[in-house]
């Protein structure tokens, strides 16, 4: 795969990410469904530097030191976007960045390098990581999309795919 076909590829996920925090309402960010869950506005900020954040942390490798246990914290202890129109500009910039961070790098290196993630049991390539970085933010937005619902927004699936009519 090349760097503009995964490009290509996870824009539609970005987009549609980023259609559902464009209608995210400010006063439902301290919705969850439960205890022990994140809030939509944690949802927010987790998926605001889903792909750009994680290959630039690559591609420099510097990655967060932490302990073990901080790397996946409880919901409780996860940071949170203070409204929505923040975490559109943060996903926005987070975008523009990813496609700066493949511009250091050659198809060759994104399809056969291998790098060391912290929190992944083996070396792996890039477009591995991004693949995965991409899954991520994909589960996420299902997450938000399901908040929105269970909070009584009137969503229906072509919100979760950015297609709103």
């Amino acid at each position: 795969m090349t760097r503009n076909e995964y490009v290509k590829f996870v824009e539609g996920i970005y987009n549609a990410t980023r259609g559902l925090i464009k209608i995210t309402p400010d006063q439902k960010l301290d919705y969850k469904p439960k205890d022990g869950l994140m809030t939509i506005a944690q949802v927010l900020k987790h998926v605001s530097g889903s792909l750009g954040e994680g290959l630039s942390m690559a591609i420099s490798n510097t990655w967060p030191v932490m302990p073990a246990e901080e790397m996946l914290p409880s919901a409780d202890k996860m940071p949170k976007s203070t409204s929505a129109a923040e975490a559109l500009k943060e996903i926005d910039h987070d975008w523009e960045l990813l496609k700066q961070e493949l511009e250091k790098i050659t198809d060759g290196e994104f399809n056969q390098n291998k790098i060391n993630v912290p929190w992944m049991p083996q070396p792996m390539t890039y477009v591995e990581y991004m693949m995965q970085a991409m899954e991520h933010l994909s589960n996420h937005r299902m997450q938000l999309f399901t908040w929105l619902k269970l909070s009584g927004e009137p969503l229906h699936t072509g919100h979760l795919y950015g297609m709103p009519s």
